[in-house]
């Protein structure tokens, strides 16, 4: 792999993790249309790690507030709300990884979970917007206390559903943040604060995930310059994407993720 090679796949990677539209996907379709060989899984661990890095930088107030007021009782809620939502995904993942892992040598198969993707992220969108009056898209201020707004605004019952649909994230091509930003809605959320609970969610996940496979680097076959820059292109883009996905929802809906998803999924579904 060459380092520009690596820097696309850690932009893809930093960019698709946080955007609703599958960073998995993404990773194998890219390759696959541009005629590179796939990227080794213990590579892909490696952009994991710096978008877990990036979510560490954005939510560092965050953190920092939840562990030094652990006391408090919303802060302990939020605590075992990503507690909630964790479980589901670390015991599936554990038990099916090796099964979902083939799914990455399979672009068409990844393709039509793609357009799965848009059809969950288009189907709570609309369910959204009936149950809903429209949200306003201008003025609306940056939360002053996220902290405190996860624990008045979820349930345990909410996170578990949250947890499961990180879950179905194991399978390429479903987004992980899209389909917990769609059960955080679900569950009565708003856009923006859906995905702060999603990207929060995700961050034991790539911890473990990275701890786990972190023995595996040394055999990855790519270049030390290689993971050097797709590690700080994944870093740098996945901290854009956070900034960007929250501000986004704040004004805006799914529709254009939902729409991307299903028409790239189509095409890509009929040429592979």
């Amino acid at each position: 792999m060459s380092v520009a090679e690596a820097v696309l796949l850690g932009v893809v990677q930093g960019l698709t993790e946080f955007l609703p539209i599958s960073s998995s996907a993404h990773l194998v379709l890219v390759p696959a249309v541009l005629g590179m060989d796939d990227p080794p899984l213990s590579f892909l661990v490696l952009l994991h790690a710096a978008t877990l890095l990036a979510l560490i930088a954005y939510f560092r107030r965050e953190l920092v507030e939840l562990a030094m007021t652990l006391r408090r009782p919303r802060s302990r809620k939020v605590v075992w709300l990503l507690a909630a939502g964790t479980v589901p995904a670390a015991v599936i993942g554990y038990l099916f990884e090796e099964r979902f892992e083939r799914s990455f040598g399979k672009p068409f198969q990844v393709a039509l979970q793609l357009m799965a993707t848009g059809v969950i992220l288009a189907g709570i969108e609309g369910l959204t917007r009936r149950r809903q009056k429209p949200e306003p898209t201008e003025g609306i201020p940056e939360s002053e206390d996220s902290v405190d707004e996860l624990a008045t605004s979820l349930s345990i019952g909410g996170a578990v559903a949250v947890g499961f649909a990180q879950a179905l994230s194991i399978i390429p091509g479903i987004s992980r943040s899209g389909a917990t930003i769609a059960a955080g809605m679900g569950a009565g959320m708003s856009r923006d604060l859906s995905a702060r609970f999603s990207f929060l969610l995700a961050i034991p996940i790539l911890a473990g995930t990275s701890i786990f496979k972190a023995p595996d680097l040394a055999g990855a076959g790519v270049s030390v310059a290689a993971m050097v820059a797709g590690f700080i292109a994944s870093l740098i883009s996945g901290y854009v994407a956070i900034w960007a996905t929250i501000g986004y929802l704040r004004r805006r809906g799914l529709l254009p993720f939902a729409a991307y998803c299903l028409v790239v999924g189509g095409v890509l579904a009929l040429f592979l």
